[in-house]
């Protein structure tokens, strides 16, 4: 007979509170997959949780919407080259940004990583995002 490990309980930490629970999600996803910076940010350009360090994740924030936007080759390397003042490492290979709506509202998720990004890494964080969002909106409902 064989016996299939299972690993730890990826959701071992866990909170109620609604950003406290998308930062460990975020957590999560960065230490296991040996990413530099996870950053949620809004359409605006606004940091709204992040796992790496903070002067990076609001910058990623920042410059999300500009590239999540831009298709323009040219633009869109203008656009690195003056994020790479703020953030030198990155790239079109080291930067991916995965743009979603939870409730209307435009999200977009900037992920900086050591190598390339997975978009495995950008799916599940941005489901989980949806997940601990609708909770949080599910609890407010049943509270008033």
């Amino acid at each position: 007979m064989s016996v299939i490990e299972i690993g730890p309980e990826r959701r071992r930490r866990r909170s109620s509170n609604t950003y406290e629970a998308i930062r460990l999600q975020l957590d999560y996803i960065a230490k296991t997959q040996n990413l530099r910076n996870f950053t949620l940010g809004d359409n605006r350009g606004l940091t709204l949780a992040h796992s790496g360090e903070g002067f990076e994740a609001e910058i990623l924030a920042a410059y999300a919407p500009l590239l999540a936007k831009c298709l323009d080759r040219q633009k869109r390397a203008q656009i690195f080259e003056r994020l790479q003042h703020f953030v030198p490492t990155a790239s079109e290979q080291s930067l991916q940004i995965r743009t979603f709506a939870v409730d209307g509202e435009v999200l977009h998720l900037a992920v900086l990583a050591e190598n390339t990004v997975k978009h495995t890494d950008l799916y599940r964080a941005a489901t989980g995002v949806r997940r601990i969002l609708d909770q949080g909106t599910s609890q407010a409902r049943a509270a008033s």
